[in-house]
């Protein structure tokens, strides 16, 4: 079921989605909170990728156009700029090792080079289920510290609905939940993968992790 799915996203030149998605944050004393977002991504053949981010802990704007990563938070009014490499599946490895955080870079990650079972150590197929109308097979599998679910679509087009990431010994069991909305032909024009600053916004430099990690504060 993940080789189908796989096989049929890599041959898709364009898509997008439209998720949203729940997040666990354990603070003090235990208790456990909950955070939403919502996420649209949009990316054309292997190398065009622009992903909307909007949610209770911060908004961000992702947008590569083959060449640049341009990274804007609304709410500093600051953008950065760097220089990227020739495709999403290379960009992706780039910002996991630079611990940038963005929606669905899993997924990403899956469809252009990773694998969903590396670290796997068993696997069920759970049963039938339902997913905003469409008919699934749910899976689930199970890590070294991570139980994971995923929600794949039947018939022709087997796409990833849902996703279910549930961390185990940490207190309170934190859970990552997304649903996704697929569109295999988006919208897209010139301007889809290409950043404008808006007025008042500032360019400021980026800084790799961890070269800050011996830095003077």
């Amino acid at each position: 079921m993940l080789d189908r799915m796989t096989a049929f996203l890599k041959a898709q030149k364009s898509f997008s989605i439209d998720s949203q998605a729940t997040r666990d944050n354990v603070v003090a004393f235990g208790y456990k909170l909950q955070s939403n977002e919502h996420a649209t991504l949009t990316t054309q053949l292997s190398n065009k990728l622009r992903v909307e981010l909007s949610g209770d802990d911060r908004d961000r704007l992702f947008i590569y156009d083959g060449a640049t990563l341009t990274m804007y938070s609304p709410d500093d009014e600051a953008y950065t700029r760097v220089k990227a490499p020739d495709t999403i599946g290379k960009l992706v490895d780039r910002l996991l090792g630079a611990g940038i955080e963005m929606p669905l870079i899993d997924m990403l990650y899956q469809i252009h080079q990773g694998s969903l079972t590396e670290a796997v150590r068993g696997g069920v197929l759970v049963g039938d289920s339902n997913i905003d109308g469409a008919d699934c097979d749910h899976l689930a599998f199970r890590q070294g510290n991570v139980d994971w679910q995923l929600w794949v679509e039947q018939g022709d087009k087997p796409l990833p609905r849902k996703l279910l990431v549930t961390t185990r010994y940490e207190v309170g069991d934190p859970q990552y939940q997304v649903t996704m909305r697929w569109n295999l032909k988006p919208k897209i024009d010139a301007s889809t993968f290409v950043f404008t600053p808006p007025k008042g916004a500032n360019e400021i430099p980026f800084t790799e992790p961890a070269a800050l990690a011996d830095a003077t504060p």
